[in-house]
C-alpha cells in the first residue's frame, strides 16, 4: 500500500482551492496569434520576390497556376501574390485558354512550431487519488513560463510561355519568417515579445482603451 505524505496532500489541495476566473468564447479552431505569424511570415516571403522579373511581365496576360500548391493558408498566399501582381501591371488572368505565360507557384514550408518550458506544476500534469488511485489533474503553478512561437514560410515561382512552354524564369527560394514568445513569471508578470505589426497594433489598443495598473498589466509589448 503507497503512502502519501500529509504535508503535501495539505499543500496541493490548498494550490487546488486557489481562485480562478476563467471566461470562455466560442474558439475557431485556429487561434487569431497562429493565423497572423502565417500571414506575416507569407507576406515576407513575397517581400524577397524579385521586383524586375516581376515588372517585365508588365502588360503580359498571365495565369496563376496553383496545381502545385498544397499548402495551409494556400488562399491567402495567392491571393496575396495576385495583388502584388496587379499592383504591378501583370494582367492575371482566370482562364489558362486566355493566357500568355503561366506563372507555377509551390511551397516547401508553411507551417508553425511552437516550443514551450515551464518551471512548476505544468497544465497538463497530475497526481494519484490517495483515495481511490485515479489521476487528478493539477492546477497549473508555474513560477516561471516561456512559450515560443514561430512560422516560416518558403515559396518559390516558375514563369513559362503558354504556348511554347519556352522558360521565362525562376524566382529563388523565398523565405519568410514571425515570432510571438510569452515569458511569465509568477503568473502575475507576463512579458511578449513579437515582429507582428497586427498584435503589436492590437496590445498598443488594448492598453489604451483599456488603461491597467502597471503592477497588474497581463502583458507587455516592447
Amino acid at each position: 500500500m503507497k503512502l502519501y505524505n500529509p504535508l503535501a496532500i495539505a499543500l496541493l489541495a490548498g494550490l487546488a482551492t486557489g481562485c480562478v476566473n476563467k471566461q470562455r468564447i466560442t474558439e475557431p479552431a485556429r487561434s487569431v496569434g497562429e493565423q497572423l505569424l502565417l500571414s506575416t511570415a507569407i507576406d515576407r516571403a513575397l517581400d524577397e520576390l524579385d521586383m524586375e522579373a516581376i515588372r517585365r511581365l508588365r502588360g503580359v496576360k498571365v495565369y496563376l497556376s496553383e496545381k502545385y500548391l498544397k499548402t495551409l493558408d494556400q488562399e491567402y498566399l495567392i491571393g496575396a501574390l495576385r495583388d502584388l501582381l496587379f499592383s504591378n501591371g501583370v494582367l492575371v488572368v482566370d482562364d489558362a485558354e486566355q493566357a500568355k505565360m503561366i506563372v507555377e507557384v509551390r511551397s516547401g514550408a508553411n507551417s508553425l512550431d511552437t516550443a514551450a518550458v515551464t518551471f512548476g506544476i505544468a497544465e497538463d500534469q497530475a497526481m494519484p487519488n490517495p483515495l481511490t488511485g485515479a489521476a487528478v489533474a493539477l492546477p497549473e503553478l508555474s513560477f516561471f513560463k516561456k512559450e515560443n512561437n514561430f512560422s516560416v514560410v518558403k515559396v518559390s515561382l516558375v514563369a513559362y510561355q503558354a504556348d511554347t512552354r519556352e522558360h521565362v524564369f525562376s524566382s529563388r527560394s523565398l523565405l519568410g519568417g514571425a515570432y510571438d514568445k510569452h515569458i511569465q513569471f509568477l503568473g502575475l508578470l507576463r512579458l511578449r515579445f513579437t515582429d507582428v505589426p497586427e498584435l503589436k497594433t492590437i496590445k498598443k489598443r488594448e492598453t489604451t482603451i483599456l488603461p491597467i495598473p502597471s503592477a497588474l498589466k497581463p502583458a507587455f509589448t516592447p
